[in-house]
């Protein structure tokens, strides 16, 4: 036994040191390439992109997408969560917009990922796992027609995957830095993506852009901004509510349209269909 545990020790250590070995590699590398790299690097650093993705070790956001050090603000964790009390994250967030002035977030999750299988499973996974991964079964509870609708086991997984980075894209739009970043004249677009393991490519998921202009009021904020104060005295009377009404309800209609056809689509009843039109009136 004592053998066998040394032979390990080993083999663990063997790997440790492989990983130290690749780094002198990497930066012989490229300074080979730019003797000055790390030099530039060190003063500063200037993202065009914040990047929730998923801690699984197959996708490595820089890797993937060709971007050197410096170019992407990355945060990671299980199944690529946007939590809102997740304090870790908006710290995140919060100096990506305000200090690196990031205009683009994008949520990536992947396909056989091992939080959303976990997820879907009844079995528990422990303790503080299990308390992470209910965000996921948040989705597979609401789409669990949709994702049982599918024989393939790894087709379920993917669907709910991709379900899942739609709704933290949804929570991205929800957090109040973000809207305040909206309020200021920052417009921070959102994108959702999904890594396909099985093929190396990213896909772009379709989510509209309109979102935060027609986000629910019940996650809308205010906030008393400066700039908001001057541009006040200075209203255009076709900002009027009076004026807008018409354009109001011509989109309250477009969405009653929409929304019924999907529900037809997924045979829903016409008494949750009435339900929908009553609560459409607030919009």
């Amino acid at each position: 036994m004592n053998q066998q545990i040394v032979s390990n020790s080993i083999q663990e250590i063997n790997h440790y040191n492989r990983v130290l070995e690749g780094n002198k590699r990497y930066v012989a590398k490229k300074l080979t390439e730019d003797p000055n790299y790390f030099v530039t690097l060190s003063k500063g650093q200037s993202p065009k992109y914040l990047l929730i993705g998923c801690s699984d070790s197959r996708a490595p956001p820089n890797e993937l997408t060709e971007t050197d050090p410096g170019e992407i603000f990355i945060h990671r964790n299980i199944a690529n969560l946007v939590i809102p009390t997740d304090l870790n994250l908006n710290c995140v967030i919060q100096y990506a917009i305000e200090h690196l002035h990031i205009h683009n977030i994008v949520v990536m999750g992947h396909t056989c990922c091992g939080g959303v299988k976990a997820a879907m499973a009844q079995d528990s996974v422990g303790g503080l796992l299990d308390l992470w991964l209910n965000q996921i079964k948040l989705v597979y509870e609401k789409h669990a027609d949709l994702i049982e609708s599918f024989v393939d086991e790894n087709d379920k997984i993917n669907c709910l995957s991709q379900l899942n980075v739609r709704a933290q894209v949804m929570n991205i739009w929800k957090n109040p830095i973000v809207q305040k970043a909206w309020q200021k004249g920052n417009p921070v677009m959102v994108h959702g993506w999904l890594f396909r393991v099985e093929t190396g490519f990213i896909e772009e998921l379709l989510i509209d852009q309109q979102t935060p202009e027609e986000m629910c009021k019940v996650y809308a904020l205010k906030f008393k901004l400066e700039s908001e104060k001057q541009l006040s005295k200075h209203v255009s009377p076709t900002g009027s509510p009076k004026n807008n009404a018409k354009k109001r309800f011509q989109n309250m209609q477009r969405k009653i349209i929409e929304h019924i056809n999907q529900l037809k689509e997924n045979k829903i009843d016409d008494q949750e269909i009435g339900g929908f039109i009553e609560s459409s009136k607030d919009l």
